[in-house]
């Protein structure tokens, strides 16, 4: 081989760089590890102007989540969700909230997180579809660490009727995470996690739907060793399946 031909080589082994490293600007990949997962999730969004007219502008939110790792035979997390949020137009709202995390690491104690957050929710239907845009600020209080870790998180949805008044749809949606400070040397401040989407949406109703697809969670840790600073990535293939609710 010439050494044209192996320096044209190198060139394109460096462009075609994976998605892992675009987030690991900073350093070498140390390992990759792959899992596939099953989520389960519920979530109940109601209008409290149907217990009060004084209420018509005000929400509640309660959601629960039950997550399986190791090709779904092994509890991963539970968490509970619940919010209030006030709806300043028909397309926008605030919300506030509080979540509990309860994660069954294996051969380990459960470690148990309690999170406070903060979202603004934005809705509009176009022409091609439904956008749905929520940024959220996270506080986690995430036991034996310290101090508080603050996350902020931005999740924009679409989805598409198959037809005209088609009770299914397409759905799609992203969500990227990132730390807004260091609590640990492998948690720091910068990219934590990104969340993409890709399903089938069945509405049953107005006031239910379900949603199930594949969604990859892709998350980077770092490792510090005496030389340098590497990362570690997880990519896990998870089946998602959400029931929503509108009471």
């Amino acid at each position: 081989m010439s050494a044209a031909t192996i320096q044209r080589t190198r060139r394109l082994a460096v462009c075609g760089g994976s998605l892992l490293g675009i987030f690991a600007t900073t350093g070498p990949a140390a390992a990759v590890d792959e899992d596939f997962r099953i989520w389960e999730n519920v979530t109940a969004t109601a209008k409290l102007g149907s217990i009060d007219p004084s209420l018509e502008k005000w929400r509640l939110l309660l959601e629960s989540q039950g997550r399986f790792r190791n090709d779904g035979t092994s509890a991963d997390q539970a968490l509970g969700r619940a919010g209030v949020g006030y709806a300043l137009s028909d397309k926008a709202s605030l919300w506030l909230g509080y979540a509990h995390i309860a994660t069954f690491p294996q051969d380990a104690k459960t470690q148990h997180e309690n999170r406070i957050w903060q979202q603004v929710l934005l809705t509009d239907k176009v022409a091609f579809g439904d956008l749905t845009s929520r940024t959220r600020l996270e506080q986690r209080f995430i036991q034996n660490v310290n101090p508080v870790e603050w996350r902020l998180r931005q999740f924009v949805r679409f989805s598409h009727p198959l037809w005209e008044n088609a009770p299914l749809s397409l759905v799609l949606w992203d969500e990227v995470f990132v730390r807004l400070n260091s609590t640990t040397p492998s948690t720091r401040f910068g990219f934590d996690q990104n969340r993409g989407f890709a399903g089938l949406g069945y509405s049953f109703s107005e006031k239910a739907r379900l949603e199930i697809g594949y969604m990859n969670q892709l998350i980077q840790s770092r490792v510090v060793s005496r030389r340098e600073q590497k990362f570690d990535h997880r990519i896990n293939h998870i089946l998602s399946v959400s029931m929503f609710l509108n009471l």
